[in-house]
């Protein structure tokens, strides 16, 4: 029954220190950077790298070569990147580009 509840309380400790959005790692696997709201964490492991979605570029595609230990926060879908003030936006809300 000890176990139990101490289980339980580690549980409880464990989900009120979580993020729910993650967060941006750096060397040796160290929490750098809480991910902010809106944003979610993205890692590459050691596979190709597929960039944020930017207003720029809203569908962005997988490169081909492997990228080990990238993170970054990248905004949560259906939002996007606007890269010109750095914040997630709808992509409707993405600055006009002159044709």
């Amino acid at each position: 029954m000890k176990v139990v509840l101490a289980l339980c309380v580690l549980s409880i400790v464990a989900l009120a220190n979580a993020s729910p959005s993650g967060c941006r790692y750096g060397p040796w696997g160290r929490c750098v950077e809480r991910c902010p709201d809106g944003t979610h964490s993205y890692s590459t492991g050691c596979r190709p790298l597929t960039p944020e979605a930017t207003c720029d570029n809203p569908n962005p595609v997988a490169g081909t070569a492997p990228l080990c230990d990238y993170s970054a926060c990248y905004c949560d879908a259906p939002t996007v990147r606007d890269t010109s003030i750095g914040k997630c936006v709808q992509l409707e809300e993405c600055p006009k580009k002159d044709e």
